[in-house]
């Protein structure tokens, strides 16, 4: 009865050794296509929220309290604004979203990258009509509880106006020249 005991112990050592190295292995495998693939998407947001932008010079970017302003140039080599990523807690984690702000301190563009909010509610903070909403609007904009958020979600709205507004002050108090 004791020899069983050790028996199915040492199966059990057996099997949960060789499954952790067989994720250690695959988790390797994965991590730098993974890293990849966000790069790529937070490339491809900064595109989206400052269309203005042919390319982003990431070596010239201004960080000030925890964020990082890369500038965009257009083709004849002009500054059009900056991008941000900013990542803002929501109802059920953090929101992780690319802003786009002009030259002028408004914004150019918001891509929501990253949200794992409540389907139905929060998540709607994902619709790109909403996203679009944003655009034009400055540090100086109020948030309107009626008008900006959904009946039975504020939280993940109010987030992501946070985050904004967040962005948009440190980009006129530390970036904007």
């Amino acid at each position: 009865m004791k020899n069983r005991f050790v028996h199915y112990g040492a199966v059990l050592f057996i099997i949960a050794a060789v499954s952790a190295g067989i994720l250690a292995v695959v988790n390797n495998l994965t991590k730098t296509v993974i890293e990849n693939n966000e790069i790529a998407a937070v490339n491809l947001a900064r595109k989206n929220v400052l269309s203005s932008a042919d390319t982003f010079k990431p070596e010239e970017s201004v960080k000030a309290e925890g964020l990082e302003f890369i500038p965009g140039y257009n083709a004849a080599g002009e500054l059009t604004g900056y991008v941000v990523s900013v990542a803002q807690g929501g109802y059920a984690a953090d929101i992780n979203f690319v802003l786009g702000i002009d030259k002028d301190g408004k914004i150019a563009g918001l891509d929501i990258i990253g949200s794992q909010e409540t389907p139905g509610l929060g998540a709607k903070v994902m619709d790109k009509a909403w996203q679009a909403i944003w655009i034009g609007r400055d540090s100086s904009y109020t948030f309107n509880k009626s008008t900006d958020a959904f009946a039975g979600a504020t939280i993940s709205p109010t987030a992501v106006y946070t985050g904004m507004m967040r962005a948009l002050t440190v980009y006129d108090k530390e970036v904007r020249k």
